[in-house]
């Protein structure tokens, strides 16, 4: 036998198996409910759906009422409002029945979402295979692929098994450095590192080796020359001259020119036409 109730209890049993109890409309009380496996059967191959307090739920009774299992779920007016029918045929017709012929301000378009190579898609036709918790989802559409959406993330996690596992990427059947344009990419980064090892290695250099005997004694000088001409208005902006050379002959020391070998136009790139990167 068939019955619609919402769940109002979740708890474990005593094998700490999840188990709940529903009520439908009459008042009627079903339990103890537990789930029946849409997807594969037993020894490490399952699925369910996901419930909580509240939920609508389909339930089969098993043994003459003595166990209930569920078998499908009813969708809320809040969630079913975003399955959107533009398209079909039928919604169209229902629409011209309606009074909508004129399709001046039509509630169902005469199209859906058009394929967008390099846009989000983020609705839920009734032709797709959707299934979402919230804000995240996956989505099956015969004009759009595969959608993944994740919140707060989506995780890939590989076993640790170097000899066999991989996650691997491919294009046309080729997943060698053609999809994700990892090689060149690599080159790149570790050749601007070593330039910028470079650039710090002189800096080094140059501050140890030059700024403490330069920087030394163009202060001594600086001090020698101020005392010599104290109170010239003319001697002091020689002085002032003097030092700000000296100061300038320091900062081209100490300042490596080594410069970035990193220079690619952007004819030259070899761009993969797989990766989108705003």
């Amino acid at each position: 036998m068939i019955h619609i109730a919402s769940i109002n209890d979740i708890h474990l049993n005593n094998r700490r198996l999840p188990v709940f109890s529903a009520m439908d409309g009459s008042n009627n009380t079903f339990y103890p409910c537990t789930f029946a496996s849409a997807f594969g059967g037993y020894d490490g191959r399952y699925s369910h759906p996901s419930i909580s307090v509240g939920s609508m739920v389909i339930l089969v009774s098993h043994n003459d009422g003595a166990s209930f299992f569920v078998i499908g779920s009813l969708i809320s007016d809040n969630d079913g409002v975003a399955i959107n029918v533009n398209g079909l045929e039928t919604a169209l017709d229902a629409e011209a029945l309606m009074g909508r012929a004129t399709r001046t301000n039509p509630d169902v378009q005469t199209a859906r979402s058009p394929y967008l190579r390099n846009e989000d898609y983020t609705e839920d036709h009734v032709e797709d295979i959707h299934t979402e918790i919230q804000d995240s989802y996956m989505n099956v559409s015969l004009p759009h692929g595969l959608t993944l959406q994740g919140h707060p993330r989506v995780s890939v996690q590989i076993p640790a098994e170097p000899d066999t596992a991989c996650f691997r990427v491919s294009a046309g059947g080729d997943a060698f450095n053609k999809v994700l344009n990892a090689v060149p990419f690599l080159d790149r980064l570790f050749n601007y590192i070593t330039t910028l090892e470079a650039k710090v290695v002189a800096l080094e250099n140059a501050v140890v080796g030059t700024l403490t005997a330069d920087s030394t004694t163009a202060f001594n000088e600086g001090v020698a020359l101020n005392t010599a001409v104290a109170g010239s208005g003319s001697a002091q902006i020689a002085l002032s001259q003097d030092l700000t050379a000296k100061a300038t002959s320091i900062t081209s020391a100490v300042i490596p020119t080594t410069a970035s070998q990193i220079r690619i136009d952007a004819e030259a790139e070899d761009c993969n036409p797989y990766v989108i990167i705003p």
